[in-house]
């Protein structure tokens, strides 16, 4: 545990995919919001080949994630 940075107000932003309605998945934590809707461009830049895109209130969630410390 010594080894985590120090995280501002933390809060963190968990990035949330559904495959089907309702039925998130994580896949990625991150320091900032913005950091999540860029990683959230990128998957839609690899997967637009097979017509999967994944729209923020639709079938994808940015989740704010505030911890105990």
């Amino acid at each position: 545990m010594q080894n985590l940075k120090k995280l501002r107000n933390n809060t963190v932003y968990a990035l949330q995919l559904a495959q089907e309605p309702q039925q998130y998945t994580v896949v990625g934590i991150y320091t900032s919001y913005a950091l999540a809707q860029a990683v959230l461009e990128n998957i839609n830049e690899e997967y637009a080949v097979n017509f999967t895109v994944y729209t923020e209130g639709e079938n994808a969630r940015i989740q704010t994630v505030v911890l105990n410390t």
